[in-house]
């Protein structure tokens, strides 16, 4: 099995091992998947998710400092994805995907850049999961002014990129929510709590779901870019509650 292949099976091995609290499962093959990662060409996005993915560890361990300064440099590891984006080969989605369903939303009568386009904003929503990461790591580093704009941020951009229903969508939320709180303003705090229940009521597809039912059967451009999309990990609440 190449080193794609073996990097999409082990990170999102990872991912449902992390979700079932099976901590020292996950980054074992985080860390290998982030290994793996190493070979493939810079501006691959599977480098980024690999750098967001590796950081997890620290936040795991409570290594708030390390956290913050692997997560910075995930977010530069996206902008050269992102870049990516422009060069990258396209080929067509099946159209029963949520990838293609979010994509596709516009009538257009061309293909290559447009569809480049929607793909690096597809992109943008695991952007969005390492802003939230980061964010979290500030919060415990008590650096609550760089922390907000991050939030706000993430919370745009995830919900741009994967829909108003998306289950992400409701965790960066609840952060921002529980600082609204906190703060004792009531205004935001209902903004936000709004949109929580936008999710509960009508819960998108879960993204490991997703992938496993999305994901191309040949080693394309845009399964690449699906894997890293589906597969950057967004820090649980137990490990920041």
């Amino acid at each position: 099995m190449s080193a794609e292949w073996e990097w999409d099976a082990f990170s999102a091995a990872a991912l449902e091992a992390y979700r079932a609290a099976r901590r020292d499962e996950a980054v074992h093959l985080w860390r290998q998947a982030g290994a793996l990662a190493q070979e493939f060409p810079a501006g691959d996005p599977r480098r980024a998710a690999s750098d967001n993915n590796g950081a997890l560890a620290f936040l795991i361990d409570q290594d708030h400092e390390s956290a913050a300064a692997a997560l910075t440099a995930a977010l530069g590891a996206w902008d050269a994805a992102l870049e990516w984006t422009g060069s990258m080969t396209v080929s067509a989605m099946a159209r029963s995907s949520l990838f293609h369903q979010r994509m596709e939303q516009r009538h257009v009568e061309t293909y290559g850049d447009v569809r480049r386009a929607r793909h690096r904003e597809f992109l943008t929503g695991a952007v969005a999961l390492t802003r939230f990461n980061l964010a979290i790591a500030r919060l415990f580093l008590d650096e609550d002014a760089a922390a907000g704009p991050l939030l706000e941020t993430a919370l745009e951009e995830r919900e741009g990129a994967f829909g108003p229903n998306n289950p992400e969508v409701a965790e960066i939320a609840r952060v921002l929510s529980g600082r609204a709180d906190a703060a004792e303003d009531d205004a935001r705090m209902a903004h936000y709590d709004a949109k929580i229940r936008t999710v509960a009521e009508n819960r998108t597809v879960d993204v490991l779901d997703a992938w496993r039912r999305e994901q191309p059967l040949e080693m394309t451009d845009t399964r690449r870019l699906l894997a890293a999309t589906y597969l950057t990990a967004i820090v649980h609440e137990r490990d920041f509650m």
